[in-house]
């Protein structure tokens, strides 16, 4: 929930707590002494320094070893924003949108979110956009939209230059361009943003905005996807699955079948178990395929359920022995680990 870093957190100590106070504050917190940090900012904060009372809630909210407690977070966060500290200002924002330690209120979080955006504090003016984007819980209002989102991303905020392009992309409130929608994505995919980047792969590839060029769709997608970005990871399976635009290539498209699978996809748990079930592109294991579709079924799919049990019947006692072994293995490590897989796996 916070605004900055931990790291930055005691950096924003005011002038006015003695300079032995914040260098013990800080000393204290960075050795992982949150208690002891926060008994130094407690009686600054009562006193009114509304830093100190910023960091209180900050402490609170994430709870930094001193216990988490949303209400005592809201309270103080409160205190530092009557006295119009800017990031208690968006945090008291973040805590009415979410009913975090007080009651959800979309509209109290909008006159929040107002008091900090017009300060320029970029990140309130990101989520105020937002919120009269989506019409969530406030009226929808595109001027106001495009009005705060274009502040932001004036300023270089990529959030803010992915939702102009957004805006751009759907026409809401504007004439549809696809080019401006590009031209935006591109700025924010610059920066390092994993959803940009995406978001120029899918520009590429459907020649939206740009010269359609397959090449340059790969480029992109494989910059979020080595990343870890699980949709753009799904479109590089996709395309090299299909040939679609360049060269059919199963090898590429089975490792990022794996990479999406590590991240407790059930689909591509699944998908897995029937590319080894089946031999498709890679040799036939009919282990690896118990292994995987015990998983799926694990983590909820029915049919993987019955292939892996289809699968078992034609496996040696020594075999099956070492498919449960592995697909054990595999859900420790890549199981969805809200389902029971003792439960769902037959013994």
């Amino acid at each position: 929930m916070r605004v900055l870093f931990c790291s930055l957190l005691f950096t924003l100590l005011l002038s006015a707590c003695g300079r032995s106070d914040y260098d013990t504050a800080m000393d204290s917190y960075n050795l992982g002494e949150y208690q002891a940090a926060f008994e130094i900012l407690l009686p600054l904060a009562e006193s009114g320094n509304a830093q100190a009372q910023y960091a209180l809630g900050s402490m609170l909210d994430d709870e930094d070893g001193i216990g988490q407690d949303y209400t005592k977070a809201f309270g103080w966060y409160q205190k530092s924003a009557e006295q119009n500290w800017l990031e208690a200002l968006y945090q008291m924002g973040m805590m009415y949108q979410n009913g975090l330690g007080v009651e959800k209120n979309p509209a109290e979080a909008a006159a929040w979110y107002l008091k900090a955006a017009e300060q320029d504090f970029v990140p309130a003016q990101t989520n105020l956009a937002k919120m009269y984007l989506q019409g969530s819980g406030i009226n929808r209002d595109y001027w106001e939209a495009m009005k705060w989102t274009r502040k932001a991303a004036d300023v270089g905020d990529p959030e803010a230059q992915v939702n102009m392009g957004y805006i751009f992309y759907e026409g809401f409130g504007v004439i549809q361009d696809y080019t401006e929608a590009g031209k935006w994505y591109r700025r924010a995919a610059e920066q390092g943003w994993l959803g940009a980047e995406h978001l120029m792969g899918t520009m590429y590839e459907n020649g939206r905005g740009v010269e359609q060029d397959f090449s340059l769709a790969i480029d992109w997608y494989r910059k979020a996807a080595n990343r870890g970005y699980m949709y753009s990871q799904k479109s590089l399976i996709n395309m090299y699955r299909e040939g679609q635009g360049i060269p059919q290539d199963k090898t590429e498209a089975l490792k990022w079948f794996f990479e999406v699978a590590r991240q407790k996809n059930v689909v591509a748990q699944f998908r897995l178990g029937s590319i080894y079930h089946s031999g498709h592109g890679v040799a036939q294991d009919k282990v690896k395929a118990y292994a995987w579709y015990g998983i799926a079924a694990a983590g909820g799919v029915k049919s993987a359920e019955e292939l892996r049990d289809e699968i078992q019947k034609q496996l040696t006692p020594e075999e099956l022995t070492q498919a449960r072994k592995l697909s054990r293995e595999l859900w420790e490590k890549f199981g969805n680990t809200k389902q029971d897989f003792k439960a769902n796996t037959r013994s």
